[in-house]
C-alpha cells in the first residue's frame, strides 16, 4: 500500500440522519439558515464587499471580514478564502458556517464569488463557466499582495473545491504563495457528475437546473444586447442546456472538450507543492468518490474518505452544525500554531 494511499476516516453520522439524501439537503436548506446565520454575525457584521479588478476588466466578488480575534496580535492574521459551489455564493450556508469557524480561529476571511454568482451578474458581460480559472487565480493572487499574511489557506466546496485544487496547481508558477489547500467534496470528473445526476434522485436535477436557468436570464436582463437565450431554456436537460451553452463560449467543440477542462482526475494535480487535503463520502449523491482513487499518490496530496456525509453535509447534532467544520479546525491546527 502506498504512503500516500487513501485513508478511510470516521464520521460518526447521528443514527436520525445517517441518510445521503438528508445528509445533503440539510447543507443547504432554509430550516439551517437562522442557527447558521446566528452563529456567524460577527462574520457577517464584519464583512465588507470587495471588487478585485482582474487583467481584461473581469472583475469578482468577495466579502472580507477582517480578524479581530488575531491570535498573535503582533503578527497578520491569517488568511483564509473560501470558494463556494455551483450555483452556490459566499451566502451559502455550508460556506458560512466554516467561514464563521476559521474567523473564530484567528483568520482574517474572504468569501470569494465566482463569475456570476451571488448578485455579482452585472460584473462581467461574458457568462461564468467551470474553465474560467485564470481569474480565479488572479483573484487569489491579489488577496495575496492586498493583505500580505503569513500563511494563506484555500478552501473549497464541490465545484469550488475543485476551482481550489486547480488554484493550488498553479500556484507555484503564478507567485501563490499557499500554505494549505481544502478541498470539500470536490468535483472530480464533470462528465460522472452529469452522469450521476441524471440517474439520482430527480430532486438535485430540478434544483440545479432551477438556479442555473434563474442565474441566465438575470445575465439575459442585464445584457440583453448579447444574450437572447429564451428559447434554449426551455429544456429540462442539463445536458441539452450545457451542448446549447458551449456555443457561446467560442473555445469547445464539444460538451466533451468543455468538461475535460476542468476534469481533476489522473495526473492532472502533480504541480501541487502545498500541503493539500482533499475530503469526500462515499454516499456523495451529486459527486463519485472512486475518481478519488486515480488522483497521484503525492506527498502534498491527503485523500480523506468517509462511509457518510452526503454531499457538503456532514450534519453532526439536532442543532444542524457540521462536523465538517471540526475537520477543517483540525487541518489548520498546525497551521495556526507554528
Amino acid at each position: 500500500m502506498s504512503l500516500y494511499s487513501v485513508q478511510n476516516i470516521s464520521y460518526p453520522a447521528p443514527r436520525w440522519c445517517r441518510n445521503t439524501h438528508v445528509q445533503s439537503l440539510l447543507a443547504t436548506v432554509k430550516l439551517r439558515r437562522n442557527s447558521v446565520k446566528r452563529r456567524a454575525q460577527q462574520l457577517i457584521q464584519h464583512s465588507e464587499e470587495k471588487i478585485i479588478e482582474c487583467d481584461d476588466g473581469v472583475k469578482l466578488q468577495s466579502f472580507v471580514a477582517l480578524n479581530h480575534y488575531q491570535v498573535k496580535p503582533d503578527n497578520n492574521a491569517p488568511l483564509a478564502i473560501l470558494i463556494h459551489g455551483w450555483e452556490g455564493s459566499h451566502q451559502s450556508l455550508y460556506l458560512l458556517s466554516s467561514a464563521q469557524t476559521l474567523y473564530q480561529q484567528g483568520f482574517t476571511v474572504v468569501r470569494l464569488n465566482l463569475r456570476d454568482h451571488g448578485n455579482s451578474h452585472h460584473l462581467n458581460p461574458e457568462l461564468f463557466h467551470s474553465n474560467r480559472l485564470d481569474e480565479v487565480v488572479e483573484a487569489v493572487k491579489t488577496l495575496q499582495q492586498q493583505h500580505q499574511p503569513e500563511k494563506l489557506l484555500l478552501c473549497g466546496f464541490s465545484l469550488g473545491g475543485n476551482f481550489a485544487l486547480r488554484v493550488a496547481n498553479r500556484a507555484q508558477e503564478a507567485g501563490i504563495n499557499l500554505t494549505k489547500t481544502i478541498a470539500i467534496c470536490p468535483a472530480l470528473d464533470p462528465a460522472d457528475i452529469l452522469i450521476k445526476l441524471e440517474t439520482s434522485f430527480p430532486l438535485y436535477m430540478k434544483y440545479f437546473m432551477y438556479k442555473w436557468k434563474r442565474s441566465i436570464r438575470k445575465k439575459q436582463e442585464l445584457f440583453p444586447d448579447i444574450y437572447d437565450l429564451e428559447e434554449d431554456l426551455q429544456t429540462d436537460s442539463m445536458r441539452d442546456l450545457t451542448e446549447k451553452l458551449v456555443k457561446y463560449y467560442g473555445e469547445y467543440q464539444s460538451i466533451n472538450d468543455y468538461f475535460d477542462g476542468y476534469n481533476i482526475c489522473g495526473d492532472r494535480l502533480q504541480k501541487i507543492q502545498t500541503p493539500t487535503t482533499i475530503l469526500m463520502s462515499k454516499d456523495d449523491p451529486i459527486i463519485d468518490y472512486q475518481g478519488l482513487y486515480t488522483l497521484p499518490d503525492h506527498p502534498h496530496i491527503h485523500r480523506y474518505l468517509t462511509e457518510q456525509g452526503g454531499h457538503c453535509g456532514y450534519i453532526k447534532n439536532y442543532r444542524l452544525q457540521s462536523w465538517m467544520d471540526d475537520f477543517i479546525i483540525e487541518q489548520t491546527r498546525q497551521l495556526l500554531s507554528s
